[in-house]
């Protein structure tokens, strides 16, 4: 029995495929001798009816074609001979927004140190890599120019509209990833960026901001479309944490005078951030309409930062917090009739800048007492006041200084704490008297109620 083959419709929107008849006429256009003939085979078949199946045209983005390469390993001679291979690779032409194939000398190792079989693991190693690289259009891009898109669309989302990144940006990122596509951005290329900037002296939290910078980059890049390979910062390492800078706190007494050295508005400032712990884009943002000074409280729900107005740093960061004995001092600096969305803190009529503001009053002060160190800022007080909240009979754990200072998580707070030895010295002095012998070779008990035990 003959089967006719299928017939494809004529309509472009879609393609009609035919199950598969009977017929009575054989290739030859004679009547087929099975169908004049039907002998009992032929009768206990049993023809298969399928319907009509609908196949709709291809709407997506076809996947580009992949090559296959094996080039030959060669020799090239010279003072030192070495393996190599010649191999094709496609790149974007920035100009044109064409792919080109451009040929390509790939080093694989000295004549001397590998034998020809181990090149040809080798260049087994580099055309998998190079065959199994498809890349888009998109993802042929520079990297410096999707790190305008990045800024352009992402960056002004952020709680400080990308302050920080943009620096690191600009003065690390940018210079060190100039010239490379999307795609030419490795693990190897970052983790080697990072180890650079160790030996240039920057600290592990400023890496960790690099590091978190360009995985940013390439998240935003997955998310638009703009990349479809792995994030090339994950699995990178910054190595053990290490400050740089010491962290010194102040004396009570220290603290009293410098506050006493400075001008009016800088002196409340300075009491209001050692007594809150609040950061100094929230300080420099705090207006009137949220300062409630009959129940003596201001509520942390924007910031001010070096001319950029915004909200919080995150949501932990909305808070209220307790003015004191504070109170009377903002009630007596309030101008008459003050607008709610005046700011409280101002020079000349304006916003303070954090940075004036040392440089002008408090580093000066500072270094007059002797106080000054290295890293002595804004977060010197901010780290006071979480240290001192810490200690002392009224001491709050570690989750309610966390809500103090707005933080996520507690480690961040415990790194801004410096907890004082005579607290853990006391619960030490408690544990010996419990727990170690009275009489024991070797150990001379000294405390004063070791008796009463």
């Amino acid at each position: 029995m003959q089967r006719s083959p299928s017939v494809r419709s004529s309509d472009p929107n879609r393609s009609r495929i035919q199950s598969p008849v009977a017929s009575d006429v054989g290739r030859s256009g004679r009547p087929a001798a099975s169908a004049a003939k039907p002998t009992q085979r032929t009768a206990s078949r049993a023809t298969l009816s399928l319907e009509s199946i609908l196949a709709e045209p291809f709407k997506g983005e076809r996947m580009a074609r992949r090559e296959h390469q094996m080039p030959t390993v060669l020799r090239q001679e010279g003072p030192r001979p070495y393996w190599y291979i010649r191999i094709r690779v496609r790149i974007l032409n920035q100009e044109t927004g064409e792919f080109e194939r451009k040929e390509k000398w790939q080093d694989l190792g000295y004549c001397g140190e590998i034998t020809q079989r181990q090149a040809e693991r080798l260049r087994d190693d580099v055309v998998r890599r190079t065959n199994n690289q498809v890349f888009t259009l998109k993802e042929q891009l520079l990297f410096t120019d999707f790190v305008e898109i990045y800024e352009a669309k992402h960056m002004p989302t952020l709680a400080d509209r990308g302050e920080k990144y943009g620096s690191l940006l600009k003065n690390h990122i940018r210079p060190a990833f100039a010239r490379k596509r999307m795609c030419d951005v490795t693990t190897e290329g970052v983790q080697s960026f990072l180890n650079q900037k160790q030996k240039e002296g920057l600290s592990w939290w400023t890496r960790n901001d690099l590091k978190g910078a360009i995985s940013g980059v390439y998240t935003k890049a997955i998310e638009w479309g703009y990349w479809s390979g792995k994030n090339p910062a994950l699995h990178t390492s910054l190595g053990p944490k290490k400050t740089k800078r010491k962290k010194y706190g102040l004396t009570d007494d220290q603290i009293v005078s410098l506050i006493n050295a400075l001008p009016p508005v800088i002196q409340l400032m300075v009491a209001t951030d050692v007594s809150t712990g609040m950061r100094i884009s929230e300080l420099s943002g705090l207006r009137w309409g949220s300062v409630d000074l009959e129940r003596g409280v201001i509520t942390v729900q924007e910031t001010f930062f070096r001319g950029e107005e915004g909200e919080t740093k995150t949501e932990e960061s909305h808070r209220k917090l307790s003015l004191g004995m504070l109170a009377p001092s903002f009630e007596k600096v309030r101008p008459a009739g003050a607008r709610p969305d005046a700011y409280v803190f101002l020079i000349d009529g304006k916003p303070i800048d954090d940075r004036d503001a040392l440089r002008r009053y408090i580093g000066p002060a500072a270094e007059e007492l002797g106080l000054y160190f290295e890293g002595f800022g804004w977060r010197t007080f901010r780290r006071l006041n979480l240290t001192a909240i810490q200690e002392g009979p009224d001491a709050v754990n570690v989750f309610e200084a966390m809500a103090q200072a707005g933080h996520t998580r507690p480690e961040t707070t415990m790194r801004y704490t410096l907890l004082q030895s005579a607290r853990r010295n006391h619960a030490v002095i408690g544990i010996q008297d419990r727990w170690l012998p009275k009489n024991c070779a070797g150990i001379v008990r000294e405390c004063g109620n070791a008796e009463n035990g």
